[in-house]
C-alpha cells in the first residue's frame, strides 16, 4: 500500500512540470529534503477503510492527500488554480495498475478541503484521493 506514494508522487511531479508557476513535488516518506518551497505539492496517505470484507479477504480503500501550498502573492489564485486542474486531471480516474503486487483500482477524486495556514503566509489546498484494492487474509 504504502508503495502507491512514489507512484502518485511521480504522476503529479509529471503533471504540473510545465506550468508558468515552478512547483517541488515531494513524497511524505519517499522524498528527503525541507519542505520550505515556495510552491509545495505533498503527496502523502491520509487514512483507510475497509470497502468490503469477503472470506479469504477484504478490499482496502486506501486515500491520498495531495496538498498544494503556496506563498501569498500576485500569483497565488492562479498558481493554485492551474495546480489543482493538473493534477486532478493526471489523477482523477488514473489506475495506478499494480504496485506492491496488487491491481489498484482507478483513483477517484472524493475531497478538496481548504487547510490552516494561520502563521506561515500560505494558501493552499487538500486533495483527497481514494483507490481500493484486494487483501487476501489467512488460508
Amino acid at each position: 500500500m504504502f508503495l502507491l506514494e512514489p507512484v502518485i508522487t511521480q504522476r503529479v511531479r509529471a503533471a504540473i512540470a510545465g506550468l508558468a508557476v515552478e512547483w517541488t513535488v515531494m513524497g511524505k516518506t519517499t522524498d528527503e529534503g525541507r519542505r520550505d518551497a515556495a510552491q509545495l505539492a505533498s503527496v502523502a496517505f491520509f487514512n483507510g477503510n475497509v470497502a468490503d470484507t469477503k472470506a479469504g479477504g477484504v478490499s482496502l480503500e486506501t486515500a491520498w492527500r495531495i496538498t498544494l501550498s503556496k506563498r501569498r502573492g500576485a500569483d497565488t489564485a492562479e498558481a493554485l488554480d492551474g495546480a489543482l486542474s493538473a493534477v486532478i486531471a493526471a489523477l482523477h480516474d488514473w489506475p495506478p495498475e499494480t504496485v506492491s503486487g496488487r491491481q489498484w483500482g482507478r483513483l477517484r477524486l472524493a475531497q478538496v478541503v481548504a487547510p490552516q495556514y494561520p502563521e506561515d503566509a500560505l494558501e493552499g489546498v487538500h486533495l483527497v484521493f481514494i483507490t481500493s484494492a484486494r487483501f487476501n487474509g489467512h488460508r
